[in-house]
């Protein structure tokens, strides 16, 4: 059994929504959007239709209207420009990267308490981490909110934070299509600290190598 991209039809989980949550629909807001911050292969460009179909079935709010903004150009586009807007957009600048505690801590010790925090929020949901991908990569850490109890998915969240408003802002000034995403994301983000002059890494127009393959969590045990 996998803990990585969830099933596009995220409404029929069962799991039942907090009457109080901020964002209607909050869990599943989140697990669609974890797919929409995929690399766009060609397993999820074949599921574009089903995930526009899964965003129209969500409650109204400002983070649908988001996600339905983000599927109507994300359907319309062509795969291979999909791929080529998708590493420019994440893999060429470090501010853009989807590794949310690389804004708040860069390259230091700090850096790799948060790390290792959101690795034992996974291991005690009984979730391990796949080789090849560091566990504050945005899309396991939106997977892991969606699913988890909502103490450790806000914990988590939380920790995120910081790295999400920097990513949203950098992509909102330069008007990607992935800003919308971002932007839903920040709106189910649990009460918090409100917004404060976001820290933006050193040499934010470099290269990266962050990776973007997809992260895969696995329950431990399981066969692959």
């Amino acid at each position: 059994m996998t803990f990585g991209p969830l099933p596009v039809h995220v409404r029929e989980s069962g799991r039942q929504r907090r009457p109080d949550a901020p964002v209607p629909g909050r869990r599943d807001v989140l697990a669609l959007a974890s797919l929409m911050l995929e690399y766009p292969d060609d397993e999820l460009c074949d599921l574009r239709a089903g995930l526009s179909e899964a965003v129209a079935s969500l409650p109204r709010s400002a983070s649908a209207t988001d996600l339905r903004r983000f599927c109507t150009w994300f359907e319309a586009t062509e795969p291979a420009v999909l791929r080529v807007e998708y590493v420019r957009t994440f893999d060429h600048r470090l501010r853009n990267a989807l590794y949310v505690t690389f804004a708040p801590y860069g390259d230091t010790r700090s850096r790799g308490s948060a790390l290792a925090g959101f690795r034992r929020r996974y291991h005690e949901a009984g979730l391990v981490e796949s080789e090849g991908e560091l566990p504050d990569y945005l899309p396991t850490v939106l997977q892991f909110a969606a699913q988890a109890e909502d103490g450790p998915a806000g914990e988590a969240l939380d920790e995120a934070r910081t790295g999400i408003e920097t990513i949203e802002l950098s992509l909102s000034t330069r008007r990607s299509p992935y800003a919308g995403v971002l932007r839903a994301v920040r709106r189910c983000l649990p009460p918090g600290r409100p917004r404060e002059r976001l820290r933006v890494v050193p040499g934010g127009e470099a290269e990266s190598d962050g990776c973007a393959c997809p992260t895969h969590l696995r329950t431990e045990g399981a066969s692959t």
